[in-house]
């Protein structure tokens, strides 16, 4: 059985199919009997000086009458005298439960919570229950933490449903398990020394298990992925519990109805290229140092370190990814190199700086006849917070030398001259930005203009 410490440590089962659970009602004070998931492990009790069945069964099952069942499947005589260290094997079905506190930490576009088969917008906070479905459309992410800091963050177009989510009273044992059924997951476990604890994600073809451990799974219909990035994860083929080590941290496995493959070792975490952690420009891009061996790259965005609250991801075969326009604020960027199997390597964290602070010319001037004069009105434009001045510059040519006109201090995003010989002329803009006490410059490119008779 999964967790027995005289087993293993860290332990899973590999299921060919799942097996259906009907959604529990919303739990108030205490999740209602149901199914057992697959695999699910009888609970071992070590008996206490003083203990009689008629007792536990008062304290701990939810049908106190149920301990004639305990007597029976542990060839107990006499249920008013046990032996102190006795080892009783315990269906789990039999015990008293109580929730274990989840709340969805944080989401981002479309995601939605499934309760009973009816769905609704998920909210910042909300309650996470036992039986409930959390849905992430295109683009959207979310993040649900439990009371002892695990959590477990879906990227878009994932659907996860929580099939545990409850504490065993006899133990104090938690039980967290969690189906997989389409998507991509990343799990951050905190350590439960627990013997009787559970934590598993499934998918259609797998179970994955761990005591405390940082970890992704990634599901389809008929094959699964795991990827160890701290601690150790066992997978298993069918119900028979792995025999061999656990998958070791920087290693991944593919699982399908053939089997578990053998461990691989995950591709190295990636280098953010050159700029990347100073966004100024229109939209916020990235490159990254390609990896050898990766034949695709991944970029993730959050708002925080922990990478809780993601709002933004691109796959892309190229080393670069451009993300679209992004407001003003520190974020953090998280990079991640894919095999050619679509195993994804280990992480790199990188911070960066959106401050936007854009300076484009305008389209080429033309002449406007006022009179007896020719205007020729320059335009330009400038985004971001801060103050600015401009300098105007205009060359004879096509070279930035010796400019027959040089305006600074201009406090608009425009300059008309006057009366300009035909010819070839280029022209350009710089900015001054005055932000929280500094200055900073830029340039804009040199634009060409030809001017007729």
């Amino acid at each position: 059985m999964i967790l027995r410490p005289s087993l293993f440590a860290i332990a899973a089962a590999l299921a060919l199919a799942s097996t259906p659970v009907v959604a529990a009602p919303p739990a108030k004070a205490k999740p209602p009997a149901s199914k057992p998931a697959p695999g699910d492990p009888p609970v071992n009790y070590v008996v206490q000086r003083g203990d009689t069945l008629i007792g536990l069964g008062r304290s701990y099952l939810r049908k106190p009458g149920d301990y004639r069942r305990v007597q029976t499947a542990n060839q107990i005589s006499r249920p008013t005298s046990l032996p102190t260290g006795k080892t009783l094997i315990i269906d789990p079905n039999l015990l008293k439960t109580t929730p274990i506190d989840a709340r969805l930490s944080a989401f981002s576009g479309q995601v939605e919570v499934e309760t009973n088969g009816q769905r609704a917008p998920a909210r910042a906070g909300m309650t996470i229950q036992e039986g409930q479905r959390i849905i992430t459309g295109p683009g959207a992410f979310a993040t649900f933490e439990m009371e002892d800091a695990s959590r477990v963050t879906l990227p878009s177009n994932t659907a996860v449903r929580v099939e545990r989510l409850r504490s065993v009273v006899m133990t104090n044992a938690p039980q967290r398990v969690f189906k997989l059924e389409q998507g991509r997951s990343t799990i951050q476990a905190t350590p439960n020394p627990n013997p009787n604890g559970r934590f598993e994600v499934r998918t259609p073809v797998s179970i994955s298990a761990v005591r405390g451990t940082e970890f992704r799974v990634g599901a389809s219909a008929d094959k699964a992925q795991t990827e160890v990035i701290k601690g150790g994860v066992g997978v298993g083929l069918g119900e028979i519990q792995p025999t061999g080590a656990p998958v070791p941290a920087g290693f991944g496995v593919t699982a399908s109805p053939a089997g578990v493959s053998l461990p691989v070792a995950l591709l190295p975490p990636p280098k953010l290229g050159d700029g990347g952690q100073n966004q100024g420009d229109k939209t916020v891009h990235f490159t990254v140092q390609p990896v050898p061996g990766a034949t695709a790259y991944r970029l993730q965005l959050s708002r925080d370190a922990g990478f809780v609250d993601l709002f933004a991801e691109a796959t892309q075969s190229q080393p670069a990814a451009e993300f679209g326009a992004v407001d003003n604020g520190t974020y953090f960027i998280r990079l991640t190199a894919l095999d050619a199997g679509g195993l994804e390597g280990l992480p790199a964290d990188y911070s960066f700086d959106r401050d936007l602070d854009v300076l484009e010319p305008g389209a080429s001037p033309a002449a406007e006849q006022n009179g007896k004069h020719r205007n020729f009105l320059f335009r330009w434009s400038a985004a971001g917070d801060g103050v600015r001045t401009f300098r105007f510059q205009l060359f004879s040519g096509t070279e930035a030398t010796n400019p027959i006109v040089d305006q600074p201090g201009l406090s608009e995003p425009q300059l008309t001259l006057t009366d300009l010989p035909p010819g070839a002329y280029s022209w350009r803009v710089a900015a001054s930005r005055f932000k929280n006490g500094a200055i900073t410059e830029k340039v804009g490119p040199l634009q060409s203009l030809q001017i007729g008779h």
